[in-house]
């Protein structure tokens, strides 16, 4: 399995300068976030091909782009950004969370939900892109089987699995979430987390993935392992860090040990 970096922390520096990082810190790739104050924002997409140049100048590769991007009302900026990825040589593009609205409710937002993936659908196939899924809280696809939900009728989009995210909705076995996604799971989150208690309550935080946290992450490669995946694992730094390189450069080094 090979691992890559989400490139959120490192906000909008230079791709050479973001390419150079990620390589200094040993990483293998990179998932690129496409978003206003990032590398590339989505008003100039044609920065995808930059950043992939870079990374390939420094042995690196660009195996994800991570978009906000949900077919509804995106105009133009989704078409753009899907035709740079097919000219970089992008294999995957995440879309944007689905999230659920109660004032709504699931029925109308599933609805909706579908009719803008199937756009973007048809538009990554135009382009030579895949489609990837985050399971992600608060949305209307933050477990495997409402994943599964969403995306009926669309066999080519695929999903990115993260069990951190899902620790913050709530719990979910593992192996019955491979049971149920594993051969449509193209990329992993990989971050932990750890639930600590204030004045509020009981909440569920990010930490360094170095430092552990709630998350069985040992049993978790020992299944991707099992049941044959290969696809990328994308390392999220979410938590707060005032050197991000650093930071990552101790993560990486802890999730290479345990690999």
């Amino acid at each position: 399995m090979r691992v890559i970096v989400l490139t959120k922390p490192f906000g909008a520096v230079e791709p050479a300068r973001l390419a150079g990082s990620l390589a200094e810190a040993g990483a293998d790739g990179a998932d690129l976030v496409i978003r206003a104050g990032q590398t590339v924002s989505p008003d100039k997409p044609g920065g995808i091909t930059a950043v992939a140049k870079e990374l390939e100048r420094a042995g690196l590769s660009l195996d994800v782009v991570t978009t906000d991007l949900l077919g509804e009302d995106d105009g133009e900026t989704a078409g753009r950004v899907l035709a740079a990825c097919g000219d970089a040589g992008v294999p995957m593009m995440r879309v944007g969370f689905y999230r659920y609205d109660p004032a709504l409710g699931y029925g109308q937002r599933l609805e909706r939900a579908r009719r803008g993936l199937a756009t973007l659908a048809r538009s990554a196939e135009h382009h030579g892109v895949r489609l990837a899924l985050q399971l992600h809280h608060g949305t209307i696809h933050p477990s495997g089987a409402l994943a599964l939900r969403l995306v009926e009728g669309l066999d080519e989009v695929r999903f990115y699995a993260d069990p951190g995210n899902q620790a913050k909705e709530g719990s979910e076995d593992w192996r019955l979430h491979l049971d149920l996604i594993g051969e449509r799971v193209a990329c992993v989150g990989v971050k932990n987390a750890t639930w600590t208690q204030g004045a509020d309550g009981w909440t569920c935080d990010w930490q360094p993935f170095a430092d552990g946290g709630i998350i069985r992450w040992a049993e978790i490669l020992r299944s991707l392992r099992e049941r044959g995946y290969t696809g990328p694992l994308s390392l999220h730094v979410h938590y707060p860090a005032a050197d991000p390189l650093t930071a990552l450069r101790r993560d990486l080094r802890y999730l290479r040990g345990m690999l």
